[in-house]
């Protein structure tokens, strides 16, 4: 598990959704561009919940570890995604959301 550290913020996630998250966030500001995502978290009673973020150039997100949950969610769905997201851009490609 980790927290996603977006403004003021910890967002607390898996360690997958955490890498692909800072993966794209970097290639977005590498190519100047923006985009919103909705990053899969667990909130302060420990319910699955969406947290929506705006990724682009000049905003700063971290990653900080947190305690391993043994019933931790990979998000498999939004880490593909992402993943895909970050390939496209990388490549050059506009990827419709």
């Amino acid at each position: 598990m980790q927290f996603l550290v977006y403004g003021f913020t910890s967002i607390l996630t898996s360690t997958a959704t955490a890498t692909a998250v800072l993966h794209y966030a970097a290639a977005l500001s590498q190519s100047s561009l923006s985009d919103v995502v909705s990053v899969p978290a667990i909130d302060l009673f420990g319910m699955p919940i969406t947290v929506g973020i705006v990724l682009g150039p000049g905003i700063a997100v971290l990653a900080q570890d947190a305690p391993d949950d043994e019933l931790e969610t990979e998000h498999d769905d939004f880490v593909d995604e992402v993943t895909a997201r970050t390939r496209a851009v990388q490549s050059g490609q506009r990827h419709s959301v």
